[in-house]
């Protein structure tokens, strides 16, 4: 427990070097640490989207080696509509270490946040890999999130959420690998 905590620290003390953002959260099994970084302010992209290179890592002690990483790109409308409204997509390469055979994956992201004031908001996400996007013995991947965040300080977020992650292997074998309640924060750079 005590080296899975201090490598989830060091991964995010590294990211805090090269993202835009970072975040932590825990529940009972799971802890989690993502980053963005936003590739617009470097390579002058257009202003009609948010473009940002994402990095994530989740840990879980439901088994012995219960391991997902990921890596990926964003695109974020940054307008709001009038009723507080914003989508994005993407696509990130994932690996998982939660069984016995390999599993790899390239699953597609949907993003939605509702801005309900300038101090609430409500973001969610989903992933899916169908088998032509999974690889070595995988078959599907399947991710569900949805969070309430609560602005406490100018740049830095509190929320709880609602997390399903999924991975089908070729063989029949289906893993249900975190299906809980998370809290966490965010912190914006």
């Amino acid at each position: 427990m005590i080296k899975k905590i201090l490598a989830g620290m060091l991964l995010s003390s590294s990211l805090l070097m090269a993202s835009n953002s970072v975040e932590l959260n825990v529940n009972n099994d799971t802890l989690e640490v993502l980053g963005e970084y936003n590739l617009n302010e470097v390579y002058n992209l257009s202003n009609d989207a948010n473009y940002n290179f994402t990095l994530s890592y989740i840990n879980s002690q439901k088994s012995d080696s219960n391991k997902i990483v990921s890596a990926g790109l964003k695109i974020l409308n940054p307008y709001i509509n009038d009723i507080g409204l914003s989508v994005g997509f993407g696509a990130k390469l994932l690996w998982a270490d939660n069984y016995t055979e390999s599993f790899m994956a390239v699953p597609l992201n949907i993003f939605v946040k509702y801005e309900f004031n300038e101090n609430i908001n409500f973001n969610g996400n989903f992933s899916y890999s169908p088998s032509i996007l999974s690889f070595s013995s995988a078959d599907k991947y399947q991710e569900f999130q949805i969070k309430a965040n609560y602005k406490v300080i100018d740049n830095g977020l509190i929320y709880i959420g609602k997390r399903d992650i999924k991975t089908d292997y070729t063989n029949g074998v289906s893993i249900k690998m975190d299906d809980s309640v998370f809290f966490g924060f965010k912190v914006i750079f």
